[in-house]
């Protein structure tokens, strides 16, 4: 046989073996894995989606609590303390009502310059949120110069948070841990623990832990 017609042959065999396709087992098995696929990239997808739904409805929360937080650590370590000085404050837990409360004196105040003196005394305070619906709790800031003859109330208190379930205050001192501090009977705690939960915008409750050691500062 010449080599033409070798070569003949073999372009002749190779046609009709491709010319017979895929058979029934291979289709089926390209149909599973491209199944596989899509369900693992459907998964993968779905997943993102959920998690994105879930920091959506969370965001707000967060950054509500991350303020609070965050305002609430730089005034303690601003924290104004002086045995001799009638006037500087650290004291919370509940009051006559039963409300929850916090109040402290520091140089960390929204306004550099109130009236000329730069100690302020700030006061943190959960009630009962009458604007809401669905008997959830506001906590309100209020902040007055620490030196001079005008009272609280000549200071409108600010809504610093809504949306709040609950807003409890632990004082640390010697490893013992109370729910009362007044730093005139008490004298200087160690650490304070603060534990906050929100709502998000679905209704689940979202609890936020946090705690700040006391600076040593002031004379004593």
């Amino acid at each position: 046989m010449s080599l033409c017609q070798l070569t003949l042959s073999f372009f002749k065999e190779s046609f009709s073996e491709r010319s017979k396709g895929f058979t029934l087992v291979e289709v089926l098995v390209a149909i599973s894995i491209f199944t596989l696929a899509i369900t693992s990239i459907y998964g993968v997808f779905t997943s993102i989606s959920a998690t994105k739904d879930r920091l959506d409805l969370n965001s707000e929360a967060y950054h509500q609590a991350r303020v609070i937080l965050d305002r609430i650590g730089r005034e303690i370590h601003g924290i104004y303390v002086h045995n001799g000085d009638d006037a500087s404050i650290l004291r919370g837990g509940l009051n006559e009502r039963g409300e929850v409360f916090f109040e402290l004196s520091t140089t960390a105040t929204s306004s550099l310059n109130i009236n000329g003196v730069g100690f302020v005394s700030v006061r943190y305070e959960l009630i009962e949120d009458r604007e809401s619906e669905d008997g959830r709790y506001v906590i309100l800031r209020t902040e007055r110069p620490l030196l001079g003859s005008n009272s609280r109330e000549d200071f409108p208190a600010m809504r610093m948070a809504t949306g709040i379930k609950s807003f409890s205050i632990r004082y640390v001192s010697e490893k013992n841990w109370q729910s009362q501090w007044d730093e005139k009977l008490q004298g200087f705690p160690d650490m304070l623990e603060i534990f906050l939960t929100t709502y998000d915008k679905s209704g689940e409750e979202i609890p936020f832990l946090t705690a700040f050691k006391f600076p040593v500062v002031g004379s004593q």
